[in-house]
C-alpha cells in the first residue's frame, strides 16, 4: 500500500512539474505571437505609407 501511494505522490509532483513547463512555455509563445503582430502592424503601416508615396507620383 506504501508503494502505491509513494508512486502516485512522484507522479502527481513529476505532473505539477510538467505543467508549470508547460505554463511557462504557453507564456513564451503568446508573447512571441504579441511581438509578432506588432511587427505585422508596422510593416503593413510602412506598406500603407509607400502606397501613398507612390501614388501621389503618378
Amino acid at each position: 500500500m506504501y508503494l502505491g501511494v509513494f508512486d502516485l505522490n512522484q507522479r502527481l509532483e513529476q505532473t505539477r512539474k510538467m505543467l508549470r513547463e508547460k505554463q511557462h512555455l504557453k507564456k513564451l509563445i503568446e508573447e512571441d505571437i504579441q511581438e509578432l503582430e506588432k511587427d505585422v502592424q508596422a510593416l503593413e503601416a510602412m506598406t500603407n505609407k509607400e502606397k501613398y508615396a507612390t501614388s501621389g507620383q503618378r
